[in-house]
């Protein structure tokens, strides 16, 4: 047990040594490998703070490694300067598999946040986040709800961490959500778009029908791989990842033009693995998967080309309210679009008042040959 001690001060005095050198993530992985028990975003941060923090003593029985359940205080080392430990926030995200644009959405939002408050973690006031997050009127409520959220998920962590000894969090007032009706596109309208795409940009065209066709949201379509999709005869399906990394089978029986346009754009474009929707190889482009922002101002073009205003998003609730009018059963819809909450799918049956108008009026009408 002798020998394990002294081994343990000999990996400790090279992490050491690392840090000095700047090597904080190496130290961070080093820690990790040679104390397999310890966690992945202990073993990061204790690398990306320097080693200003230690999240609990080592001890030596029977030869392992061990943690001690007292942890050291706030008061007993020094503050870890709040950009540092976003930096580390933001790997334990990447470490635990978020998804892309939660992790982006997450970093922007705690970059700005970086610049706006103290650079000391412990002096950071509920006061100052509250300004952070009203300061700008030009926001809308879903950004500042989105920062509030990415805030109490940061402060969660630490706190879980004990990077700090109290959440502020706790003494705001939680910013709501504001509910709005969903505003689905005519089917005139949805048409005009698309054919406003180029014959011959199969990309588009594929992406934006298979959007409309199926109501995925845009980042499940963008991340969609080559062996996600199955176009098998008479059950051709794809398989998508949604909210929270939740696994979906969205089946393509009544999205025949997706699948008509996927098989040809496959095709052209000769692919077999990767991304499916992809920069074009001939302008440069990239075999990673298109950036969202690429897809948005392509929209925006054939939007400004069919002399339409509409956002990819309305795609989604157009196929939604088309569902349900059409009388398919609101768990089908609710499978479908991969929301968790059935009430999520129900506010697209409560959309269309002329629906609700000659429902009443069949009703009337069946009433008065009753009597």
């Amino acid at each position: 047990m002798l020998m394990k001690c002294e081994e343990q001060i000999h990996d400790l005095h090279f992490m050491l040594q690392w840090i000095w050198h700047g090597g904080r993530e190496t130290a961070g992985r080093f820690m990790m490998e040679t104390h397999p028990s310890t966690d992945q975003d202990v073993g990061a941060l204790w690398g990306a703070s320097g080693g200003r923090i230690f999240f609990g003593q080592v001890s030596c029985v029977s030869g392992t490694h061990k943690k001690v359940k007292k942890k050291t205080t706030m008061s007993d080392q020094p503050a870890l300067p709040l950009a540092d430990a976003v930096e580390t926030f933001v790997a334990s995200l990447r470490q635990r598999s978020v998804p892309l644009n939660t992790i982006k959405s997450y970093a922007h939002d705690l970059r700005l946040f970086v610049q706006a408050v103290p650079a000391d973690l412990t002096i950071v006031t509920p006061e100052q986040i509250q300004t952070f997050l009203t300061s700008d009127e030009h926001h809308s409520a879903a950004t500042r709800r989105r920062r509030y959220s990415t805030l109490c998920t940061f402060y969660h962590w630490l706190l879980r961490h004990d990077v700090v000894d109290a959440n502020p969090m706790d003494r705001l007032d939680p910013i709501e959500q504001e509910s709005r009706e969903p505003r689905p596109l005519s089917p005139e309208a949805v048409t005009k778009i698309l054919q406003a795409i180029p014959t011959s940009n199969l990309r588009d065209r594929a992406l934006f029908t298979l959007l409309y066709e199926t109501g995925i949201r845009v980042g499940e379509a963008l991340s969609l791989l080559a062996t996600d999709v199955d176009l098998s005869t008479d059950d051709e399906k794809i398989r998508v990842f949604g909210k929270g990394q939740r696994e979906r089978t969205v089946m393509l029986t009544a999205a025949p033009e997706s699948v008509r346009l996927l098989r040809r754009h496959l095709k052209q474009s000769h692919i077999t693995s990767g991304s499916v929707f992809r920069g074009d190889p001939r302008y440069g482009g990239s075999p990673l998967p298109l950036e969202y922002s690429v897809a948005h101002y392509a929209w925006q073009k054939y939007c400004q080309k069919a002399e339409i205003q509409a956002t990819i998003h309305q795609l989604r609730h157009s196929r939604a309210s088309q569902l349900l009018q059409a009388g398919v059963p609101v768990t089908t819809v609710r499978k479908q679009l991969g929301h968790r909450n059935i009430q999520s799918t129900l506010l697209y049956a409560e959309v269309d008042q002329a629906t609700i108008k000659q429902d009443l009026l069949r009703y009337q009408q069946r009433k008065g040959r009753q009597r």
